[in-house]
Order: C-alpha cells, then structure tokens, then sequence
C-alpha cells in the first residue's frame, strides 16, 4: 500500500510542476491534491476489507 501511495504522490508531484512550474501555489496545489489523492486511498482500502 505504501508503494501505491508513493507511486500516486510522483505523479500527482510531477502533474502539478509541468502544469505550474514555479509558481508559487505549486506547493499548495501539490499538498492539497496529495491528501485527497491520500484520503481516497485509503477509503478503497477501508472498502475493501
């Protein structure tokens, strides 16, 4: 699972540099996509079990 939410985090990171590059909300666009990108994950696994 750790893996799954590495691998979700890389992308999502390197989505948001492409998309913004240096701006500055860049930061807080990539925290704010990761925790609910984090928050599903862990919902499918809750479901699942």
């Amino acid at each position: 699972m750790l893996i799954l939410v590495w691998f979700v985090t890389c992308i999502i990171f390197y989505f948001v540099q492409l998309i913004l590059g240096n701006s500055g909300h860049a930061l807080e666009v990539f925290a704010a996509l990761s925790g609910i990108a984090i928050f599903l994950i862990s919902k499918i696994k809750h479901r699942v079990k």
